[in-house]
């Protein structure tokens, strides 16, 4: 747990920065938590960075450097008055004699004493009250036995950003976050779309995903290619001995039920193209896209009364087919209402995975937005047709991946006239009606800085390189001075920001390897059924 003891000694204090003289033999690291004690106050304070105190002469340095170098015993005189190493820490709260903690309105006395945190010295920091769990609080590379907790009704309108260099552990981090939203059994509903099939079962043999959970024959819809009608989906667990059957629907959506606006919220469209679209909807009806994709250019030219150019039509046509792909998606005739279905579950507070592994960029760029647009337009148009109902539907978060393909610069438009998308869309006004974003990439960088700030909570995993920490710094509270942790993060490790969720500072954690977490769900699930088992001789 956490080890009680002195760390230090305050020797400077300027603004809520702190600089504290180690003691002898104490182990202190960048991001852990310390307290100072000061005429009945505790401050709280991370640890950011460190410096060392030197008394010594250019000359001294130099003699006992070379001896040293040469392997002699060196022998410094008064070494711990002329040499010693220094903390340099960030108070991130105050807690008052009445035990309530909020913002540092005063600093503690030079000469006081720096301490361990106790385990209720955390409890008042409240890290631990939301309803989805993340991970450990991290002291250095030590976890902590106390859990970090997002307060998922605050926290999934206003988006959340989860940013990390290759191998950072994103992906753990979103079956984590997957598992967390499947145990609140339907209070909030996830959207994924899973484009390396590694949520389901483990991205190799022997790993788990979201089906070792129990609670995914009820609270998991399942949209994918191994289906061929909607039903459910009978799926081994040679790890756990077991067979779920989980809700499942074909990864399929007839191109008649796609509308121009499916197409123009990808932001792959100009102005006259756009145009022509809605033309084609209007003269063709729902067989418009097949109509555009097999006539000739000129063909449409004059169905259309010569109202486009058909260097326009001849462009559409190659964006539209790029997105469409060949049929295997976006079918023709087959009647099946995708977007709809997952609609129905997301009004349930269902997680809904779609697994599309073998479709293209465009078609998974464009059934992303078909399935964002629907899911936001229908909780704008209740909330302003049927507040009582809007009232009453689950918050939503839509999980993109390799964001900065949907919400870069480049991707809005490049240089030239910024276009909206549907995501671009969500992420500015989707806080209104209860639908949230989570973003996840490799390069913040390229993200639009309206979207960065926009994220009010943030998983900030390893990231080595300046231009995409300097992004998420500069657009985030907090994060000030973490610039040295953030880049000597381990795998799994990260530092997370989240004022929806109360946190007054900068949190390091430690995010659950997922198949630590979803074996303790199992073991939770299985207590609460042997609970909720009637004893033998009483009555059901």
């Amino acid at each position: 747990m956490i080890d009680l003891g002195k760390l230090g000694v305050v020797t400077w204090v300027e603004g809520t920065t702190v600089r504290f003289r180690i003691a002898e033999g104490a182990r202190v690291e960048r991001g852990m938590l310390a307290k100072v004690e000061d005429s009945g106050r505790r401050f709280i304070v991370k640890v950011v960075d460190f410096r060392p105190e030197s008394l010594l002469s250019a000359a001294e340095v130099a003699v006992i450097s070379s001896k040293a170098d040469k392997g002699e015993r060196v022998n410094l005189r008064d070494k711990d008055l002329r040499l010693y190493d220094t903390a340099i820490g960030v108070i991130v709260a105050q807690i008052d004699p009445d035990g309530e903690a909020h913002g540092p309105t005063s600093v503690p006395s030079i000469f006081s004493s720096v301490e361990f945190l106790d385990k209720d010295d955390l409890e008042k920091l409240k890290l631990h009250t939301g309803d989805i769990p993340i991970g450990y609080i991290r002291f250095g590379h030590d976890q902590v036995d106390m859990i970090v907790t997002l307060d998922g009704q605050r926290v999934i309108p206003h988006h959340i950003l989860v940013v990390g260099g290759t191998g950072a552990g994103k992906s753990n981090f979103g079956r984590v976050f997957a598992a967390s939203i499947l145990d609140t059994k339907g209070k909030y509903s996830l959207v994924v779309f899973d484009c390396e099939s590694e949520y389901l079962l483990g991205s190799r043999p022997g790993e788990m995903g979201l089906a070792h959970l129990p609670l995914s024959e009820e609270y998991l819809f399942l949209v994918t290619g191994r289906v061929n009608r909607p039903g459910r989906l009978r799926v081994e667990l040679p790890e756990l001995g077991e067979v779920r059957s989980i809700p499942a629907y074909p990864l399929k959506m007839d191109v008649g039920r796609l509308k121009p606006h499916d197409f123009t919220l990808t932001g792959e469209f100009s102005g006259p193209q756009e145009e022509l679209l809605w033309l084609a909807y209007k003269n063709f009806g729902e067989d418009w896209v097949y109509s555009l994709l097999t006539a000739d250019a000129r063909s449409i030219y004059a169905r259309l009364g010569r109202l486009t150019a058909v260097n326009t039509i001849n462009v559409t046509k190659r964006k539209v087919k790029h997105l469409v792909g060949d049929g295997d998606i976006f079918c023709r005739e087959c009647d099946y209402d995708l977007a709809s279905a997952i609609l129905s579950m997301v009004a349930k507070g269902r997680v809904v995975l779609i697994e599309t592994p073998f479709a293209s960029e465009g078609e998974e760029k464009l059934l992303a937005t078909v399935i964002a647009e629907r899911i936001f337009r229908s909780y704008e148009e209740m909330r302003k047709k049927l507040p009582d109902k809007w009232v009453t539907l689950p918050p939503v978060l839509i999980m993109v991946e390799e964001a900065h393909r949907y919400l870069s610069a480049q991707a809005l438009g490049g240089k030239g006239e910024v276009r909206e998308n549907i995501f671009s869309i969500i992420a500015k006004r989707g806080r209104k009606y209860k639908v949230g974003g989570l973003y996840i990439t490799q390069m913040p960088s390229e993200l639009m800085e309206a979207v960065v700030r926009q994220a009010l909570t943030k998983i900030v995993l390893s990231l080595p390189t300046r231009p995409d920490y300097s992004m998420i710094i500069n657009h985030s509270p907090y994060l000030d001075e973490a610039e040295s942790e953030i880049k000597t993060l381990d795998r799994g490790e990260a530092v997370v920001v989240s004022q929806p969720s109360g946190f007054r500072f900068a949190v390091s954690i430690k995010v659950f390897p997922y198949e630590e977490y979803c074996s303790r769900l199992i073991e939770k699930h299985r207590a609460s059924q042997l609970i909720q088992k009637p004893v033998a001789g009483e009555e059901a």
